[in-house]
């Protein structure tokens, strides 16, 4: 009886069987609500933890603002200051002692502020003309200074970020190596003015060098616990105050959480919490890491209580699925034996049919599909064949190359006997032209090559339309060793005789230009022309860049192709094109690229 029963569960369906598991572990939705109902207080308690989190940040941000606030008084107090501008104004213009002079007296100024605000390393005058003033208030010297190695503090990145703002700019901390060891310092830079001279612009920025501990400090106070950190990063990414130095300035671009693992905090926890608060003045990013479990801990542990309970329950239905799988396993094993025969070559393979479940009918259809595979390679073969055919007769019929050679070269011969100069230059030309489009159409050429092949195709193409156009070519001199690949501007001077000057009996005017960019990098080809112009829907359809490429074919949307192709996304084009009146297509190739 049992036997019977067993035989009969293995005749079922699938489906038949999952319904009877199902039927027998009807335990699993009551494991199902209780691990809900754990979910539920689990995400509550993650809430309120993150709300209180979320406004511990915002405490953090509005003291950091006030400390930050204390550092831009300081330094509204030193740009307003009239005897500094006097002195800057000498620094421009006065002679070299009163310069000296001018800043020495800035300096004790600068050193009068020493001890104002704890956490200042350095503050800094850069004027207009380059001329710098720096206080290092750790060194106490005018000479050696955390920027020495500045030869032009106009370069640094406090005086840049100011360049061309009126207000007060916060630099994110930068890594700066001070005698062998690795110091860490934010920046708030400002614009400096003479106000009764406000047309002359500005005329330095006071730079004000500060210490990454004071918002370390702000950030992580003692009682912080160990399972929760809090940090600063800049809209970018950027790492602007971290517990450990060593992160500072690093890049969080791959996830937080990723970051703080890294970084050797909570590195033992399996789910970390992260909360951010914006500060809308500073554009900072507060950040604060926990470690989630240590916090639902208590929850946790009732949890898994519960999920032990029903393991336990669930015993039996292993049971049963155990045998299942057993059941299934031979049955897939039957198949894959199939197939890994069939797959090293032994079409004639049929695998048993045991069963009238799905994977019974998984074999039957398996031999049907072998026995079509064994149908569809014998057409292959005979299709192989036939093409194999037809590959040889047109090979057959090809025309060799040297043969059109030799036989202009022939021509050529005949009309210098009989004195005919232009039709022996025409001959000579189409040979070369020919020679130099049949080989490899990729090939790299100098830009002296390609003209000397244009001169000769534009020759032909003006007595074939018997001077109804006249054309020019500009070559730039430190541009004719330069390499471009072969009929890259061909297309454009063809499509420029036979559209552009299409109808035009007289008067076409046909211009190339080979030249670099202002700043050399780019080599820049123009092709111009008087011509009819493009169609506006067809200059839409140029000018739109992945509809091109991908459209390829020939003409211009062929040179557009090829040049992505070759020289990559850098690479582009532009085109101006007027009814009427004329077209011009710039080529912008990499200069790198052509070296």
């Amino acid at each position: 009886m049992f036997k019977g029963i067993l035989g009969k569960y293995n005749d079922l369906k699938i489906g038949h069987k999952l319904v009877l598991i199902f039927l027998l572990i009807s335990i699993v939705p009551i494991t199902v609500l209780q691990g809900f109902h754990f979910a539920v207080v689990r995400q509550a308690m993650i809430k309120q933890s993150d709300e209180l989190i979320y406004n511990n940040l915002i405490q953090i941000s509005e003291r950091t603002n006030l400390s930050l606030e204390n550092y831009t008084n300081l330094l509204y107090q030193i740009y307003v200051d009239e005897e500094i501008i006097d002195q800057i104004s000498i620094i421009g213009n006065g002679t070299p002692s009163r310069r000296a002079s001018a800043k020495s007296r800035i300096r004790n100024i600068l050193h009068k502020s020493a001890g104002v605000i704890d956490g200042i390393r350095c503050i800094s005058l850069v004027c207009s003309n380059g001329e710098t003033v720096a206080y290092d208030f750790t060194t106490d010297s005018a000479v050696w200074n955390l920027w020495s190695k500045f030869s032009d503090m106009r370069i640094s990145p406090p005086y840049l970020d100011s360049k061309g703002i009126a207000r007060m700019v916060i630099t994110p901390t930068m890594k700066f190596s001070d005698n062998g060891e690795m110091k860490y310092y934010f920046h708030i830079s400002k614009r400096m003015y003479d106000f009764d001279h406000l047309d002359k612009g500005s005329i330095a920025t006071v730079i004000m060098t500060i210490d990454a501990d004071v918002l370390n400090d702000l950030c992580n106070s003692s009682d912080e616990p160990d399972s929760s950190i809090n940090f600063i990063i800049s809209p970018s990414g950027k790492v602007i105050s971290y517990p450990n130095d060593t992160f500072i300035a690093s890049d969080t671009t791959d996830g937080l959480d990723s970051f703080v693992r890294k970084s050797g905090f909570l590195a033992d926890s399996n789910t970390i919490g992260i909360n951010t608060y914006t500060d809308s003045s500073t554009g900072w990013i507060f950040v604060n890491a926990y470690d989630r479990e240590k916090v639902l801990k208590d929850v946790i542990h009732t949890q898994h209580l519960i999920l032990t309970i029903s393991y336990i329950l669930l015993l039996l239905v292993f049971l049963i699925i155990i045998y299942t799988t057993k059941h299934f396993g031979h049955s897939v094993q039957n198949i894959l034996d199939g197939m890994k025969t069939v797959q090293d070559g032994n079409l004639e393979e049929i695998i048993p049919v045991r069963s009238r479940d799905e994977f019974g009918s998984i074999a039957e259809n398996f031999n049907l599909m072998t026995k079509r595979v064994k149908e569809l390679l014998s057409e292959i073969t005979s299709a192989k064949d036939r093409q194999r055919k037809a590959e040889l007769k047109a090979l057959e019929a090809q025309i060799n190359p040297h043969f059109l050679y030799n036989t202009l070269d022939s021509i050529n011969w005949m009309a210098i006997e009989n004195g005919e100069n232009d039709i022996s230059k025409a001959l000579s030309n189409l040979g070369l032209i020919l020679r130099h489009t049949v080989s490899k159409v990729d090939a790299l050429v100098t830009v002296a090559v390609e003209r000397d092949f244009l001169i000769r195709y534009l020759e032909l193409q003006s007595l074939r339309y018997e001077d109804a156009f006249s054309y020019e070519i500009n070559v730039a001199p430190e541009t004719e060793k330069l390499y471009v690949h072969k009929l890259l501007i061909q297309p454009l001077v063809e499509n420029a005789i036979l559209h552009g000057f299409e109808d035009i009996e007289n008067g076409g005017s046909l211009t190339i230009n080979i030249d670099t960019s202002e700043d050399t990098s780019y080599l820049q080809i123009s092709v111009a022309d008087n011509g009819k112009g493009i169609p506006p829907e067809v200059l839409t359809a140029l000018k739109n860049r992945d509809e091109v490429v991908q459209k390829s074919g020939l003409g211009l949307y062929n040179v557009f192709s090829r040049l992505a192709i070759y020289y990559g996304d850098d690479a582009h084009w532009n085109i101006n094109s007027v009814a009427e009146i004329g077209t011009e297509i710039t080529l912008y190739i990499p200069y790198k690229l052509c070296l």
